[in-house]
């Protein structure tokens, strides 16, 4: 075999298999800021995909409502044979065909078979259809509508995705502080096996600290767990497969925030969705009104026929207008005027029943800032003076002046303290978000 050819097929292989490395170390990426899990959660996270389908099926359905206006065109071609008299006599003057021997009655009752190709095109222009034009209204409101649902759907993963970032950074602080705990009890146990070797300590003092000891294990083991499942749960958000690892670039801390007074949500994202949906059920229930009307529509086609296949050998065409008024068609008309009306209804007071419970969403965010924001003040100093305290206690530990179990408890405080005040941050960070999400007012028009 050629050797450039060989060549050229390990160079191929070598440039796929590079292509194939970067593409899995692409994937493999761990690292992540906030806005970098938010840039990827809107590009993959699949509840936007969805919003975004529905986007475009709420375009197509206006796509199709355009019939009201534009002129429908259709081409159709046919063959047709017959040997009954009526037909053939037909078939052959719409070929204007037909000769004075064609009106012989032996032939007009036995014409034989009569062969007729025929090629029309039929054009039809609305012009009046009152109904039509309505649904042509609400098909472009429910686009709005579903457009404003999108941006909120998006609002709100940016809002789960913040959560679930800081949760992360949560549970691996949690991870980092037990760990912490964990060697200072091992540093403890040393120290208390040394006393007791020296008869300083009773083996009690040292079980204690062993029990201690099991019981960080545990509280490890179960904070690691949480980890993972928070890292799946974020991953989940970004549209990645969620075995992957997933790190927090960004330390937890207090996000800085000012409130905007808003007082109400009626410039949301969301509800703007809801007042377009309703405005499209609105011109539903006046286009199904308008059914009893009179519909005024144009027409016209023309028209190629000939014996043979693929022949023009005539040509005619036709035009006109047709009124059409169906005064009754067994009540159906008006069954479904009294049905869009009655959810046009419901969809009034699910409107107003949403916007009161956001309405009362917004005002629970607005106090829920007050109280993490005094917590996390409450909790700083309590982890500040609980390792002071601790600090004081293991001195007085080494002098020979602090039982073990006063150690113990110190310790246990120090720990539940810190934790205790990570908590504070995330759910002080958390109640932000959720107050943006939920003051937040529509970037459309």
């Amino acid at each position: 075999m050629n050797r450039n050819f060989l060549n050229g097929i390990l160079i191929a292989c070598i440039s796929l298999a590079g292509l194939a490395s970067q593409a899995q170390e692409n994937m493999g990426n761990e690292m992540f800021s906030l806005d970098e899990a938010l840039q990827l959660a809107s590009e993959n996270n699949r509840e936007i995909q969805k919003a975004l389908a529905d986007v475009n099926a709420a375009k197509g359905a206006n796509q199709q409502a355009n019939a009201a206006f534009l002129p429908s065109v259709e081409l159709s071609s046919g063959y047709m044979t017959s040997n009954d008299p009526l037909y053939a006599f037909g078939f052959k003057l719409q070929q204007q065909g037909v000769t004075m021997a064609d009106f012989d009655p032996s032939v007009i009752n036995a014409p034989g078979q009569t062969n007729h190709f025929a090629t029309q095109v039929m054009v039809e222009q609305p012009l009046i259809n009152v109904d039509a034009w309505m649904g042509k209204g609400a098909a472009g409101k429910q686009v709005k509508a579903m457009e404003h649902q999108t941006e909120y759907t998006r609002e709100y993963v940016q809002f789960l995705v913040k959560q679930t970032y800081y949760a992360l950074q949560l549970a691996q602080n949690r991870v980092e502080v037990m760990k912490k705990a964990q060697a200072t009890t091992n540093s403890y146990l040393k120290m208390a096996e040394d006393n007791l070797q020296q008869g300083y300590l009773k083996e009690a003092d040292v079980m204690a600290i062993k029990v201690r000891q099991y019981e960080q294990v545990a509280m490890v083991q179960e904070a690691e767990n949480q980890v993972k499942s928070v890292s799946e749960t974020l991953n989940f958000l970004m549209g990645r497969a969620i075995h992957l690892p997933v790190q927090v670039t960004d330390s937890i801390s207090q996000v800085t925030f000012s409130f905007n007074n808003a007082t109400s949500i009626f410039n949301r994202s969301d509800v703007v969705a809801m007042q377009y949906g309703l405005e499209a059920q609105k011109k539903m229930e006046k286009s199904d009104l308008m059914k009893f009307a009179p519909r005024i529509n144009a027409f016209g086609s023309y028209n190629l026929y000939d014996a043979d296949f693929g022949g023009f050998g005539a040509d005619s065409y036709m035009v006109g207008i047709k009124l059409q008024w169906r005064i009754f068609n067994g009540g159906r008309n008006i069954g479904k005027y009294n049905q869009t009306k009655a959810n046009y209804q419901k969809a009034q007071v699910s409107y107003q029943d949403y916007v009161e419970k956001e309405n009362m969403e917004l005002s629970k965010a607005t106090r829920a800032i007050a109280v993490a924001e005094s917590q996390l003040a409450t909790y700083n100093l309590a982890a500040e003076e609980a390792n002071e305290s601790l600090r004081i206690r293991t001195n007085r530990y080494n002098q020979g002046m602090e039982s073990t179990s006063d150690l113990l408890m110190a310790e246990t405080k120090a720990e539940e303290s810190v934790l205790k005040k990570l908590n504070a941050i995330y759910n002080y960070n958390v109640a932000v978000f959720k107050y943006q999400m939920l003051a937040s007012e529509t970037n459309q028009q």
